[in-house]
């Protein structure tokens, strides 16, 4: 309003100006075209050329509007006769943007880019269709005019400079840029959020662990998120302790490192009994496993158990059937106790919880592996046929099938 205001109070002086001037010398205008002339005053002529103008785009505005003989669409008459409104065609570039049409949006957002009050947003979200049609060097000349463009710092742009080559598969060059920004803005929450990402896509523990504190501080995960991420990085310091062949004594280091709700992690507990498995100390592992499950159920240490060549495996059985009678279809349950079973030489009941555990088995992989068990057993109960046919029903529900490969004639040797 004020605008329009202002622009009225100059016309009205320019007018006054003007006739001021031309009351004291009203000009003389002639035009001459074989043979015909026109003479006016210079006032005449303008007031004249004033109608005309008004008068043609009066009656465009009303064929624009009232459209008669329905030659064009208001849409056909607007892209003929009207000025192209930036604001306009910046909106629709998003709009285009937020649909997809990554050509039509690019096209929009950079042709008003420059009539814009905000030239680095249009060539940004430019920049993301360029993008996402892989035009690589199209997206590069539009973060390239975003920072040139830009009122303010452009940590911003260059963030998402590395968010763009972080979703392209270029994490080293993405990783090389965020180190930059970070030193740059150090409690940025986004730019530590996308450095968890890399590093955890190049699976490097130990940045990652450096990292963790700054995620913490600035509150950059969710609390359920924060605590998946220790103890994926717990998981993986006992992962790298059983590498390295690790001590007894340099595994209760690490574990004792671990807080107590950390130790309580069905995953960790895991990786720990692995490691401590793996330095030959299956006694502390029952005894540990056993009062885990006591506290909180976990079908993975259950089936953990199965693997132990425990000389109390007589103990066990007895501790787990007791378990049974509060979860009768555990499979998992009773593929362990089949293997217990066997490791105190109780054939019969081995084969009874295998066959049990098949009845009530509705995966694919757990299938295979019990019918891997029970063949292998009735294998050496002599029973081959049986033993061949559970091979088999192993073999199909094998994830990855065998290749279907030429084999032997038996009948002919």
């Amino acid at each position: 309003m004020a605008k329009a205001f202002i622009i009225l109070l100059l016309a009205l002086g320019v007018g006054a100006y003007l006739s001021v001037i031309l009351a004291t010398d009203p000009g003389y205008v002639l035009i001459s075209f074989r043979g015909y002339s026109l003479e006016a005053t210079l006032a005449a002529t303008v007031i004249a050329l004033l109608a005309i103008y008004v008068l043609f785009f009066g009656i465009l505005k009303l064929l624009k509007n009232i459209n008669p003989l329905k030659l064009f669409s208001k849409k056909t008459w607007y892209n003929l006769f009207s000025i192209k409104n930036p604001r306009k065609q910046t909106e629709l570039g998003w709009h285009n943007l937020l649909l997809g049409r990554w050509q039509e949006a690019y096209k929009l957002l950079v042709e008003s880019a420059n009539r814009s009050q905000t030239p680095s947003i249009n060539y940004l979200a430019a920049a993301y269709a360029a993008f996402q049609r892989n035009d690589q060097l199209a997206c590069t000349f539009c973060l390239s005019q975003a920072k040139q463009r830009s009122l303010v710092e452009t940590a911003g742009i260059k963030t998402f400079q590395a968010l763009l080559d972080l979703k392209a598969g270029k994490d080293e060059q993405s990783l090389v840029l965020l180190l930059a920004i970070k030193k740059e803005q150090p409690d940025s929450p986004y730019v530590l959020m996308l450095l968890k990402d890399i590093y955890f896509s190049l699976k490097d523990w130990e940045q990652l662990q450096l990292l963790l504190p700054e995620l913490e501080k600035n509150k950059v995960l969710t609390s359920d998120a924060l605590l998946a991420l220790k103890e994926q990085l717990a998981v993986q310091r006992l992962h790298k302790a059983t590498k390295q062949s690790a001590s007894y004594s340099e595994l209760k280091t690490v574990w004792s490192s671990f807080n107590k709700i950390l130790q309580k992690r069905e995953l960790v507990m895991e990786a720990y009994l692995r490691a401590l498995l793996t330095s030959g100390n299956s006694t502390d592992v029952v005894d540990l496993l056993t009062r885990f499950i006591k506290h909180q159920w976990s079908d993975r240490l259950v089936e953990l158990l199965g693997y132990i060549d425990n000389q109390d495996a007589a103990e066990q059985i007895l501790l787990l059937e007791g378990w049974i009678k509060d979860r009768p279809k555990n499979v998992k349950l009773m593929l362990t106790l089949g293997r217990l079973s066997l490791r105190n030489k109780l054939w019969g009941k081995g084969r009874e919880y295998f066959e049990a555990a098949l009845r009530f088995s509705d995966d694919v992989n757990s299938r295979a592996e019990i019918n891997a068990e029970l063949g292998r057993l009735l294998e050496h109960l002599g029973e081959h046929e049986k033993s061949l046919a559970c091979y088999r029903q192993a073999m199909d529900l094998m994830e990855r099938k065998l290749p279907d490969l030429p084999m032997p004639d038996t009948l002919n040797r």
